[in-house]
């Protein structure tokens, strides 16, 4: 077990090696976990077969990447409330810049094509590029990692794919032997103090959509599946509705791969039908998503696994944070309110970059 300080100190010597690594905390857990490859080799995850901390795109044609147990050094740091209660993160005012026309017209496009009966759901998403100082990315991770305890937080660099820092609140699946877990989820409100949130029509068919495509798609494969009543779940400053999914797989060994494929990409960051929506989203966002919306976790020796959709994430290249943010359309969507759910959405990264960056409101 190492100290906070020892831990710190071998992942910043690792960076400035310019050597792949990652760094985790789990939600709720106080235990903060890096992985340190020796070199800087592109490792593939392809059927699942090492452990280690896998790393997937959202174009699941793209390779899936593997920082392997067999060759990585593991640092594990145990850490006190304390910790946690460290990070202030300032409350900004959300505002949002006129929209641009290119996302309106994207969104319009959208939901045209809804409206023809060609799809129930596309999920668009965009980029927002924030100057940020010289600064040492891994401060931003921790940073991140203090201040939202209850979601996934993760920092991962590879000289090769970038620097990738994020929070996620939604899981991709859970897997203990042949016991599953994963949700659906769907909608995104801002917290406010005092009140629980009230959910349109829109975002109440949005949510019965993604639960219906996930439960749809693990169908041939599990023995029992299982799904909870829809509750409000909050991470971070949002709200969103939830969907717990449980049950037993048939047989985990060789269907994990396939389970994996049957849920990624998920109707919460890609759309209905997977197909269509996908088609659409690669021919109108105009960039390329890498790793935003794909997953993230450790997958076990025994090929249990623990993955995460790479949601509230951001990318820094040179002096710039990406910050990509995305939201549902449905026949319902209007390109104003979608703009601005993207606006709130984005603060959950925006607020951290506030002491890195002249930003001054998000």
């Amino acid at each position: 077990m190492n100290s906070l300080k020892e831990f710190k100190d071998s992942i910043q010597s690792h960076f400035e090696q310019q050597l792949p690594f990652v760094v985790y905390n789990e939600p709720e857990s106080n235990e903060l976990i890096a992985l340190l490859q020796p070199s800087t080799s592109l490792h593939s995850a392809k059927g699942f077969k090492r452990s280690g901390f896998v790393f997937c795109p959202f174009q699941s044609g793209k390779a899936t990447v593997l920082i392997p147990d067999a060759v990585a050094q593991e640092l594990v740091c145990q850490v006190d409330e304390h910790f946690f209660d460290e990070q202030q993160v300032d409350e900004v005012i959300p505002t949002s810049p006129p929209i641009e026309s290119g996302y309106e017209r994207m969104v319009i496009k959208a939901i045209q094509k809804i409206e023809s009966g060609a799809a129930k759901k596309i999920v668009l998403s965009r980029k927002i590029e924030i100057p940020v100082d010289d600064t040492n990315g891994l401060d931003i991770v921790f940073d991140t990692i203090k201040a939202y305890r209850d979601a996934f937080t993760y920092g991962f660099f590879h000289p090769k794919l970038g620097f990738w820092i994020g929070a996620t609140p939604e899981t991709l699946i859970d897997v203990t032997g042949t016991t599953f877990k994963t949700m659906a989820l769907a909608g995104t409100q801002k917290v406010r103090e005092g009140m629980n949130p009230s959910w349109t029509q829109k975002e109440i068919n949005e949510q019965y959509f993604v639960t219906q495509a996930i439960t749809e798609g693990l169908q041939p494969l599990v023995k029992v599946i299982v799904v909870s009543k829809t509750k409000n779940k909050q991470a971070g400053n949002l709200w969103h509705i939830c969907n717990d999914i449980s049950g037993t797989l048939k047989n985990k060994k060789e269907l994990l791969e396939r389970v994996i494929n049957a849920l990624h990409p998920t109707p919460a960051i890609c759309g209905m039908p997977e197909d269509i929506s996908k088609r659409f989203i690669l021919k109108n966002e105009g960039y390329d998503r890498e790793f935003y919306s794909g997953y993230l976790g450790r997958l076990s020796p025994e090929l249990n696994a623990r993955f995460f959709v790479n949601l509230r994430c951001l990318k820094l290249v040179d002096n710039i944070a990406n910050v990509f943010v995305g939201g549902g359309i449905t026949e319902d969507s209007a390109p104003l309110e979608e703009w601005v759910e993207t606006a709130h959405k984005s603060l959950t990264m925006k607020r951290l970059l506030l002491p890195y960056s002249k930003l001054q409101q998000a």
